[in-house]
């Protein structure tokens, strides 16, 4: 999996198996946290709000990633990589900043918290499709664990970053 069409579909499959797996989840083990471990409702929260930022660099003027994020003087990562080096930050003890942290899902309903996660996941989708599969090297945005990343090693990211919250979630059930 290396193209865009490939993360897309990859993410847009990822995306279908979460919402029927939700579907499934009881109300009560659906905000329920186990072992200090953030609860359904947060992990989805936190997956609406980091699909969200990664929509809104995807959406940042191509003038201005190239002139603010100068690519990185290195073979551009692949998924492999990506994944790696994103577990490697988290076993030294690497966590979501306060800006990508859940804080909604304490009130809102499971609708609503659902609603947004499925909003935020179709702008996503959407602003994939604006980008040129030659320009996903070329531009570089801002990860707040990895440092600079190219649009492509960001977008690996977002497909493990959501596969990883998913196997969380199915581990509360």
């Amino acid at each position: 999996m290396n193209t865009k069409e490939e993360i897309k579909q990859a993410l847009i499959q990822l995306f279908e198996e979460v919402n029927s797996y939700l579907k499934q989840v009881e109300n009560q083990k659906y905000k329920q946290r186990k072992n200090g471990k953030w609860s359904i409702a947060q992990n989805i929260e936190h997956l609406s709000i980091s699909n969200s930022i990664t929509t809104l660099g995807l959406n940042t003027p191509k003038i201005v990633l190239k002139q603010v994020y100068k690519a990185p003087k290195r073979k551009t990562w692949n998924y492999e990589e990506v994944v790696w080096k994103y577990q490697l930050k988290l076993n030294t003890g690497a966590k979501a900043p306060l800006p990508f942290q859940p804080r909604l899902s304490n009130f809102p309903t499971r609708k609503l918290i659902n609603s947004t996660w499925k909003k935020s996941f179709e702008s996503l989708i959407k602003t994939i499709d604006k980008w040129k599969e030659e320009d996903l090297d070329k531009f570089c945005m801002p990860h707040p664990i990895l440092g600079v990343l190219s649009v492509r090693e960001m977008l690996f990211f977002t497909l493990y970053h959501n596969r990883h919250h998913f196997k969380t979630i199915q581990s509360l059930v």
